[in-house]
């Protein structure tokens, strides 16, 4: 595994990243349509094989108390209370809101619509209950592109939507996996059509030869067979390569010395950085793939909501200077 690492990181705290990243279970995901390596070695168009060269992010990961500092709100969408997210803590990642916001104006994370479709956005068609069609006809449609996030208030109205391949005569393996996917992928829109202004028609599919996932900005994601990235944060990160993260044709053009350059995204992480006691990165890292921080490269790096929304607001970054938005 090759890593660059930030200036900010000391050549002590690489070692323990190597170690630690080594040791972990793999979180490794594709872009491109380039299956990874074993071993979380990048072959090809690009898994991430675990820390993207340009370096990785600290120890320790966002500091304690949540990822808001004390009295730093992110205000579109759910403020959190100061002291961090939800009395001082990260909220519980998977869990439904029953009634919207939580108490501070912290939004839950949800990932699913109001029981019968509604959407919490104004009305809009949300995501049905289970997401794709049952049945398993080839081509069925797996609706969430418009479905809020626990039910508060959303900043934008993403248009990003999906539909889920089938087989016509699906195993009890395949109709797991769609399950699992469409899970996944309904909490993963829910976000960017909250947190982001994208609009994207996305074909996703399970194909058990591919070795964690992958997004190519054609619009086609891949699920592989192992169930550890048939996950929400996962789908995220995919998605982020459906709509130019190290995909777009001009991607290359705005990295330097494995910084992205991008006048747009680096005035939106010093946004970020703003509301945060201890930011992880004064700048937007990034290589042909990836970026961090944010980039959710990672499962492991998503420590508490707020991750996700900043996630949303880099990507919309990196869209206006790649001259996508």
């Amino acid at each position: 595994m090759r890593v660059v690492r930030a200036k900010s990181v000391g050549a002590a705290l690489g070692s323990l990243w190597l170690l630690a990243c080594s040791a972990e279970v793999p979180q490794d995901f594709g872009a491109g349509g380039g299956d990874n390596a074993q071993g979380g070695a990048v072959s090809g168009a690009g898994g991430l094989g675990g820390a993207p060269s340009g370096g990785r992010l600290g120890a320790g990961g966002i500091s304690a108390g949540g990822a808001f500092s004390a009295g730093g709100a992110f205000s579109a969408g759910g403020a959190s209370s100061s002291g961090g997210a939800n009395n001082g803590g990260s909220p519980a990642l998977g869990g439904t809101s029953s009634g919207g916001a939580n108490s501070g104006g912290t939004l839950a994370v949800g990932g699913t619509s109001p029981a019968g479709g509604a959407s919490a956005r104004g009305g809009q068609a949300g995501a049905s209950s289970g997401g794709a069609s049952s049945g398993g006809a080839a081509g069925g449609k797996a609706s969430g592109g418009s479905g809020g996030v626990g039910g508060g208030a959303c900043p934008y109205t993403g248009n990003v939507s999906y539909t889920l391949q089938k087989s016509t005569s699906p195993t009890s393996a395949e109709q797991d996996a769609y399950q699992r996917i469409t899970t996944a992928m309904d909490k993963a829109i829910q976000y960017y059509n909250c947190y982001t202004n994208i609009t994207k028609q996305l074909r996703v599919s399970y194909v058990p030869s591919v070795q964690t996932a992958d997004g190519n900005i054609n619009g086609s994601m891949r699920f592989g067979s192992n169930t550890t990235y048939m996950d929400y944060r996962t789908a995220m990160h995919e998605i982020g390569h459906t709509v130019g993260v190290g995909q777009a044709s001009n991607w290359g053009s705005f990295i330097k010395d494995g910084i992205f350059t991008g006048s747009n995204a680096t005035q939106e992480l010093k946004a970020i950085n703003a509301t945060l006691s201890k930011p992880l990165y004064e700048e937007v890292h990034a290589d042909s793939q990836h970026f961090w921080p944010y980039g959710i490269n990672q499962q492991s790096e998503v420590k508490s909501e707020a991750d996700l929304l900043f996630h949303c607001r880099i990507v919309m970054a990196l869209r206006k200077d790649l001259g996508l938005n």
